[in-house]
C-alpha cells in the first residue's frame, strides 16, 4: 500500500485506525513541503485505501521558546506557496496561525476525533519530538510518524 519504505514508518500509539473516520490527517509540522515529503505521501496513500479525502494541517504556535520574526516570516512564506500548491490538488490544506499564545491548544485532538488516523513528520530536534508524543497520548486514532531519512542513512 505504501509507497514509502516500512522502516521509515513509526506507529507512535497504540489507538486503531478509525475506517469510519471523515478524512485521513497529515499534520505537517517538519518536512513543509508538497515535494518530497515521506508523510504526505503516506497520507495521500492511506486516503486513496480508505477512500477518504486528506486533510493537510500546518500550523504555526506563537508562544514557544524560540520563536522569532525571522523563523515565523520563513515558515508564513512556506504556508503561502504550501496553499497555492494545493489548492487546485483536491487535497483540503488547513493553514492555522496562532493569533495568541494558547489559542490553538486542542485543535489536533478535535480534528483527530473526526480522522481515520494521523500521519506527521518525525524530527529528532527542538520541541517536535515532545509535541508528537504528547499528541499520541491524547488522541483517539493511530498516529504514523514518518521519518525524512533513517538514522545512519542518507535521504535518496
Amino acid at each position: 500500500m505504501s509507497p514509502v519504505p516500512g522502516l521509515r514508518i513509526q506507529v507512535r500509539n497504540q489507538a486503531p485506525v478509525n475506517p469510519g473516520g471523515d478524512f485521513v490527517l497529515y499534520w505537517m509540522i517538519a518536512t513543509r513541503r508538497t515535494t518530497w515529503n515521506f508523510s504526505l505521501e503516506e497520507a495521500l496513500g492511506w486516503a486513496q485505501t480508505l477512500g477518504k479525502p486528506l486533510v493537510v494541517l500546518e500550523a504555526l504556535r506563537c508562544g514557544y521558546h524560540w520563536a522569532s520574526d525571522r523563523l515565523h516570516r520563513f515558515i508564513l512564506d512556506g504556508m503561502a506557496d504550501n496553499a497555492k500548491r494545493l489548492k487546485d490538488s483536491g487535497v483540503l490544506y488547513y493553514p492555522y496561525v496562532e493569533p495568541v499564545p494558547g489559542a490553538g491548544q486542542g485543535l489536533l485532538v478535535a480534528l483527530a476525533n473526526q480522522a481515520c488516523l494521523i500521519i506527521t513528520d518525525a524530527f529528532p530536534e527542538f520541541f517536535l519530538p515532545h509535541m508528537v508524543e504528547a499528541a499520541a497520548r491524547k488522541v483517539r486514532v493511530r498516529e504514523y510518524l514518518k521519518e525524512y531519512a533513517p538514522r545512519g542513512r542518507s535521504n535518496p
